[in-house]
């Protein structure tokens, strides 16, 4: 596409979209692998993965070819029926985790929704009104439809869209007296093993695990909220193994599809059991064109190993961000796990993705002086060596202004 077209397309879209993101002036056409090329022909290492969704790389073959041939067969049918990749994928997951049901819905915050109201009703038919307050951490980050929004850090709250929903507090990870106060007028504690969007910011085990226990003698769902820390990501399959926990409730989407938008809530059967006809229900959630990639991206993570590869090649991306620690005085602090992984910045990050981005690297920025690198799976060697060399030479530069 020649610049002219460009600058046309780039201007027609921030006349006719909505003004609510912030999108680097790229229009991306193509991608292979951990590779996207721009509509100019220029070639990036993807270390977004479109947010820690593309877990098997760009258009992989085993993805592509489960979503061309279901979309030759059927499309969707509506939840008034079954259909098999439904079936086949709720099957998967259940035999995966330690999960024993699964609702598909659309996307992260849909997952959240759900799990809220699976929360709230299991309280109330089990122990009465009252006890429906459900607890989450400082730095969460639960998505965006209003009550997923009023579960996430209170600082991602607009004044314009209040009132927001009642029955939600929130405490500081590590916090275990300030759980053990609400725990008497809660129906979950609804947590992310990793905050992503918080920082890259690991939550402690020793934590995790007490409230683990607090949360079943107070009888209390734990909702682990794996969206962007699941299918593979932190080294296993699903993040909540690190800790040696069962949770109630899970939610997944990102990695889940690879792309293609899906979102689930997979709980006991306890929990499950309170969601009955008619309480709540999703047109498009667990349809065959989406259930089929899905299934197919889970079962190629499984059998090509590939949290073991995400482990792996995690620890050679976290060494090379600690050896710019200890040489480079902007770098202050390298956290995370497998392939989620945050570089603390002493400037602010976003002047240093627009040089990686002009040294054709792509990542993001979160809490304005984080770096975040959550590339696929598949990601290489050579590519990680050359993303921490680029990532030298920017920050040498002092990637921008300050």
């Amino acid at each position: 596409m020649k610049r002219s077209d460009v600058e046309q397309k780039l201007g027609t879209a921030r006349t006719c979209l909505f003004p609510n993101y912030r999108p680097y002036p790229l229009i991306f056409e193509r991608g292979d692998g951990c590779r996207v090329w721009d509509s100019e022909g220029r070639e990036y290492v993807d270390f977004v993965a479109g947010i820690a969704t593309c877990n098997l790389g760009h258009c992989h073959p085993a993805v592509t070819e489960a979503i061309r041939r279901q979309a030759a067969n059927l499309l969707h049918v509506s939840n008034w029926y079954y259909n098999t990749p439904q079936i086949d994928l709720a099957r998967r997951l259940t035999e995966l985790t330690s999960m024993d049901r699964v609702f598909f819905c659309n996307s992260g915050a849909e997952a959240a929704e759900a799990a809220i109201k699976v929360a709230r009703k299991t309280a109330f038919e089990e122990h009465g009104s009252g006890k429906n307050t459900v607890i989450s951490l400082k730095g969460a980050f639960h998505g965006r439809t209003m009550k997923a929004l009023t579960a996430t850090d209170p600082k991602h709250h607009i004044e314009a869209f209040s009132p927001y929903p009642e029955g939600f507090v929130h405490i500081e990870a590590g916090d275990i007296q300030g759980l053990r106060d609400h725990l008497p007028d809660a129906c979950a504690f609804f947590m992310e093993p990793i905050q992503g969007e918080g920082g890259v910011r690991p939550v402690d085990p020793g934590f995790v695990k007490e409230a683990a226990d607090l949360c079943r003698a107070n009888n209390v769902l734990l909702m682990m909220d794996e969206v962007q820390t699941g299918v593979g990501r932190c080294g296993v399959l699903f993040a909540y193994e690190l800790f040696g926990i069962k949770p109630d409730i899970i939610t997944l989407a990102k990695g889940l599809g690879n792309g293609f938008p899906i979102g689930a809530v997979l709980a006991s059967e306890q929990a499950a059991s309170h969601l009955g006809p008619g309480s709540h229900g999703s047109t498009f959630g667990g349809n065959p064109l989406a259930c089929s990639a899905a299934l197919a991206t889970i079962n190629t993570v499984v059998e090509q190993d590939l949290p073991h590869r995400a482990g792996k090649m995690g620890r050679i991306l976290s060494e090379g961000l600690e050896d710019l620690v200890q040489s480079e005085p902007a770098a202050l602090e390298v956290r995370g796990t497998g392939l989620l992984i945050g570089l603390e910045l002493n400037i602010k990050a976003a002047p240093v993705v627009q040089q990686l981005i002009q040294r054709g690297y792509l990542t993001t920025v979160v809490q304005e002086h984080t770096l975040r690198f959550t590339p696929p799976l598949t990601v290489t060697e050579e590519d990680i060596h050359g993303l921490i060399d680029a990532l030298r030479d920017t920050l040498l530069s002092r990637g921008g202004s300050s």
